[in-house]
């Protein structure tokens, strides 16, 4: 079972009984939000993403969030399908416990005219495209700040 709890400025009482519950077995907490990307949770993502989808979510954070649907069109094959593996990969993960139900789809496919025209990431704050940034360009896994 999962509970979230949000409490803006909570009194000192409400402050120590979320501590008593907190001390509870079992108990994980987390500052973010359960729908904010976070680096960890964007590496993640990136490493159960197929080949394909991996290619256009790196083309779209290295485009500043935006890139154009010929980038990634290998051959001049078209597009279909491969957007999906951003919803199904999202979805089993969340099942999977690695990530949080909460967590929007990050990658957009923008079509115009009938025709695929351009990928765009989520907008949303805090920007996920610097969860992204951070998440591909290292090596490993990111430093971490909470998940």
């Amino acid at each position: 079972m999962r509970i979230t709890i949000t409490i803006e400025d909570p009194t000192p009482e409400a402050l120590e009984q979320l501590l008593a519950l907190a001390a509870l077995p079992e108990t994980t907490i987390s500052a973010v939000p359960a729908d904010r990307w976070t680096p960890e949770r964007a590496f993640d993502y990136y490493e159960h993403l197929p080949p394909r989808a991996k290619q256009i979510l790196r083309a779209v954070v290295d485009g500043d969030g935006r890139c154009d649907a010929d980038v990634v069109k290998e051959d001049g094959k078209n597009l279909r399908g491969t957007t999906g593996a951003f919803r199904r990969v999202l979805n089993d993960g969340a099942r999977a416990g690695r990530w949080p139900a909460e967590l929007p789809v990050p990658v957009e496919s923008v079509i115009i005219g009938g025709q695929l025209q351009f990928f765009d990431l989520i907008r949303q704050e805090p920007d996920p495209l610097l969860a992204f940034r951070e998440a591909l360009k290292s090596d490993g896994r990111p430093r971490s700040t909470s998940s």
